[in-house]
């Protein structure tokens, strides 16, 4: 949505500055590894043209893959621009003020799924776990349910992950003892190895899927069901039988089978993947401590309430049934807007009148409002921020330890190139010459993917700890206030006269409206959650409905201000100011002058007083 700046600031700061410091420190040190292999270009070249490709090959890689965290770094470091817009609403907005930000906005919820949680006093943002993993997490760790849904997919994720790894293992272990036992006939030997470089790479891709961090689970909660387990057991069942096919058929072809006839009778290191293994179950037993502290600390302040205030009556005012609905949306809600934003409608304001005769009708109408919601900062606890630090610290740490597992490449690139070029320069080797140099390039080719391993198991788990910290980071908290409005009644027309006298035509005539109203009111007090990002659009992914607790004394407040205004409202019209005040003395002036005037019998017409005391002096005289 576009930024709507506003002089008055909602308070939400950049929470993800030390984040991005520590990022910055790591994308500097990572470029510093890359800068020197590309320095040392230009000299090796002039040796070795092949080894200043490689050289320069994986300096750039470094390099690249420093400058992006450290440009990530300073990115996140930057200023946080949050306009008056944010957060996103609940459910459509309709407010006037907001019809272009609503266009671009994509709320989670609907104003029916607003007005079924008050009503029914429920959360909808609680959904059942779907699948066996799931359950089995939300079972062990039971308010789990009640946390947001990154924080709830993140734990799904590192639990799938941590049971995959160990049935794996277990697969591993009975095809290891198949191939050694000899149940696998002649090519056990061959088959181990192969099936242990086929687990490493099965633990690594499991465990880098696990440390992704998708915004679309923001909206819905993934499914881990048993597909998964599935797979593995397939995987685990499949692949020795497979490769045992595959190597027979190889091993068919002369050629081939006195090759690996020779290897067997040479000195040959195995691949040897136990370092590998320690590596992965050490990173992932530090990752699982941490991710559950957090989790624990988090799930430790979750309240999970849905109380409201609700409020039922009938009322019998002479009032027009659209001035009580005009009142409610122009002055007591907006009385309680929250630094004069405008509040969010979800559900406008349009009663409708059912006018059945001149004189009568009835008539319903409901608004759901939400006030802006106000940012406020979850209390965590000092262990909690110190938890959430180190992991982003070793997270970091755990992305530099890759890249310099790279750097160290570089000399052991020299020495294959070395044992390489040494073949090459016999012009007919012999075939204990081939032998040694197979055995040795075998070996060294095994020492190098056991580094490439260990690169990529720092690489998952540091982007595992760096995506799974970066979550606790991003979660912002905002509380507002929701009101739902529902008024239903009839009303009928009357006549009300006042001021009519005998001798007065000064008088006020006024139809008045008899509603019989009978209004719904519930409000709450809500604590919604978002997740924040750095960018153009910082806060404004999906927001859900946390917490929703009663409010006794707001509900009060607003009954107030309404009662206030059918009380003080005026039926009658009177004069209000000094002009007409005065033509209506004038007038009365005029009427007592009138009636103060008798009438002459004998021409119909109204006498002087001066006629008047004659016509008495000559009654009065005596005659001659």
């Amino acid at each position: 949505m576009a930024y709507d700046y506003g002089s008055e600031s909602l308070g939400i700061r950049n929470p993800f500055k030390t984040e991005g410091l520590l990022r910055a420190i790591r994308g500097f040190l990572v470029s510093m590894l890359g800068i020197y292999p590309l320095l040392q270009v230009a000299s090796i070249i002039k040796q070795d043209q092949v080894l200043a490709w490689i050289y320069a090959a994986i300096g750039f890689v470094l390099l690249a893959a420093g400058l992006r965290a450290l440009g990530s770094g300073i990115f996140q470091m930057l200023r946080f621009f949050v306009g008056r817009s944010v957060p996103t609403s609940l459910a459509t907005n309709y407010s006037k003020s907001e019809r272009e930000t609503a266009k671009l906005e994509q709320p989670h919820y609907k104003s029916n799924d607003l007005e079924e949680m008050l009503m029914g006093r429920k959360n909808k943002t609680f959904v059942e776990p779907e699948g066996f993993i799931s359950r089995l997490v939300h079972t062990l760790v039971p308010k789990l349910i009640f946390l947001p849904y990154p924080l709830r997919n993140l734990a799904q994720r590192f639990a799938g992950a941590i049971i995959a790894t160990a049935v794996a293992l277990v697969a591993y272990a009975l095809t290891a003892f198949v191939c050694i036992t000899g149940l696998a006939g002649n090519t056990g030997d061959i088959l181990l190895p192969f099936f242990s470089f086929f687990l490493i790479v099965y633990l690594i891709m499991t465990w880098r899927t696990a440390s992704t961090v998708s915004r679309q689970a923001e909206r819905q909660i993934e499914s881990q069901g048993n597909f998964k387990l599935v797979k593995i057991i397939a995987f685990a069942i499949l692949a020795p039988v497979l490769l045992g096919v595959a190597i027979n058929q190889l091993l068919q072809q002369r050629d081939v089978a006195l090759f690996v006839a020779e290897l067997q009778g040479a000195e040959l290191e195995s691949l040897a993947i136990l370092p590998q293994l320690l590596l992965v179950m050490l990173f992932a037993a530090i990752s699982g401590t941490l991710t559950f502290l957090l989790l624990k600390q988090r799930t430790a302040i979750v309240k999970a309430q849905t109380k409201v205030s609700e409020y039922r009556a009938n009322w019998q005012e002479n009032i027009h049934p659209r001035e009580l609905f005009v009142n409610i949306d122009n002055i007591v809600m907006a009385n309680r807007r929250y630094k004069e934003i405008p509040n969010r409608v979800y559900r406008e304001l349009a009663p409708k009148l059912n006018e059945q005769s001149a004189s009568k009708g009835d008539f319903s109408g409901e608004v759901i409002i939400e006030t802006q919601p106000a940012y406020t900062p979850i209390e965590h606890t000092k262990f909690f921020k110190q938890l959430r630090l180190w992991s982003t610290i070793l997270g970091q740490i755990f992305l530099v330890i890759g890249p310099l597992i790279l750097f160290y490449l570089l000399s052991e690139s020299e020495l294959i190139l070395k044992l390489i070029r040494e073949f090459m320069a016999l012009q007919r080797p012999s075939s204990a010459a081939v032998q040694q140099f197979t055995v040795s390039l075998f070996n060294e080719g095994q020492f190098v993917i056991a580094l490439l391993f260990s690169w990529l198991i720092c690489s998952s788990f540091g982007r595992l700890l760096e995506n799974f910290s970066h979550t606790f980071w991003a979660e912002l908290n905002f509380d507002s206030l929701l009101v739902y409005l529902k008024c239903e009644g009839t009303y009928t027309e009357s006549k009300l006269t006042t001021g009519k006298g005998i001798y007065d035509s000064t008088s006020s005539e006024n139809y008045v409206m008899r509603s019989s109203l009978t209004p719904w009111i519930i409000t709450s007090r809500i604590m919604t959650s978002t997740f924040a990002d750095s960018g153009s659009k910082n806060v404004e992914h999906p927001r859900h409905i946390l917490e929703m607790v009663d409010n006794p004394e707001e509900m009060q407040a607003i009954l107030d201000d309404i009662q206030s205004f059918l009380s003080d409202r005026e039926t009658i019209a009177s004069i209000r100011n000094s002009q007409d005040l005065s033509n209506t003395e004038r007038i009365f002036q005029i009427n007592q002058q009138s009636r103060a005037m008798p009438v002459n019998a004998d021409q119909g017409t109204l006498a002087s007083p001066q006629q008047d005391a004659d016509a008495s002096f000559s009654l009065d005289k005596p005659q001659n």
